[in-house]
């Protein structure tokens, strides 16, 4: 077995025959599904079980009490067994060649040098555009690092990666019951400071975006504030690690996020520790700097909250996992 893909589902009974389809028809097929039903109140279990009644994919399904998409994906980590892992949400798809793709590239890559990689990151569709989400990498095949993915060719939008399991078993996502949600983001800069990247301009995945007022997705407002928390910890972690090495590069970017520092700080009542917890008198400055625009922002949420956010409106819980 040398991929174990890993999907956390929250009541997705509806979208996860995507991934199942798709995992069907992948050209590779050296891989493990490992299902974590993340507290589903729907039909999944049922649903799991006729795939693994029908199917020749070896389809592992755990279910746990509702814990969010970090705590799922912690759990799947934990019992995959492969060399490498991806993680695909319940509700999107691969392209019929998307692993094998990513193994080519991977495989390329001399046993010598392959301690230095801990990614091969590819692009994704929209699925009804069919257009790439996000930014093309400078070139294609190129190899990065973490810094340079973000600070040097800034490089935004949905990617999909082909991770080392082992990595990923050594830096869990931190879990807790004050949040559900941390940015995946959080660890690819985590590993991608220490290891590089290898990035290719294919698209492998089928991204379904959201729909409606995107108020039941992870991503959507009302989800990011209840679990400010969780994105506090990414906020901190860029402003002590990455802001030293990268402020010259990018200083607009830096003073986005110690804003959304203030406004995440301030929804948690956390400001002030998460404030003491910066580690350089340039970071705190520069919180105190964008505080005006922290408060603005969290100003103008609770003004969304109070005259535009209606939770009949979303059809998924706003614990949901994607």
């Amino acid at each position: 077995m040398f991929i174990s893909i890993i999907t956390p589902a929250y009541n997705r009974a509806d979208t996860l025959h995507r991934c199942f389809e798709s995992l069907s028809k992948q050209s590779y097929k050296n891989f493990e599904w490992i299902i974590i039903d993340d507290g589903s109140t729907d039909n999944t279990t049922e649903l799991v079980a006729a795939w693994q009644g029908e199917s020749s994919m070896n389809i592992r399904y755990l279910k746990k009490p509702n814990g969010g998409k970090p705590s799922a994906v912690n759990q799947g980590v934990k019992l995959a067994i492969a060399e490498m892992c991806v993680i695909l949400d319940s509700d999107d798809a691969l392209c019929i060649d998307g692993l094998q793709i990513l193994v080519e590239a991977w495989q390329g890559l001399s046993l010598e040098v392959r301690d230095l990689y801990w990614c091969v990151c590819a692009l994704v569709e929209d699925s009804v555009t069919k257009k790439v989400v996000g930014d093309l990498f400078p070139a294609h095949h190129i190899s990065i690092t973490g810094g340079e993915f973000q600070f040097k060719y800034k490089i935004t939008g949905e990617k999909f990666g082909l991770m080392r399991t082992a990595l990923l078993k050594n830096n869990p996502y931190p879990e807790s019951d004050g949040y559900k949600f941390v940015p995946e983001s959080y660890i690819w800069n985590r590993l991608g400071r220490q290891y590089k990247y290898i990035c290719l301009n294919s698209v492998v995945r089928t991204y379904f975006m959201p729909t409606g007022a995107a108020i039941g997705n992870l991503s959507g407002k009302a989800n990011r504030i209840r679990n400010a928390k969780g994105l506090l910890i990414c906020d901190v972690d860029v402003v002590n690690k990455d802001m030293p090495h990268w402020f010259s590069t990018s200083p607009v970017f830096f003073f986005k996020r110690a804003a959304q520092l203030s406004r995440y700080g301030i929804h948690a009542k956390s400001l002030l520790h998460n404030f003491n917890s910066l580690e350089s008198f340039w970071g705190k400055l520069l919180v105190l700097l964008s505080l005006p625009l922290g408060f603005t922002l969290y100003l103008g949420d609770k003004l969304w909250f109070k005259y535009y956010y209606n939770p009949a409106r979303s059809k998924l819980s706003i614990d949901t996992v994607s």
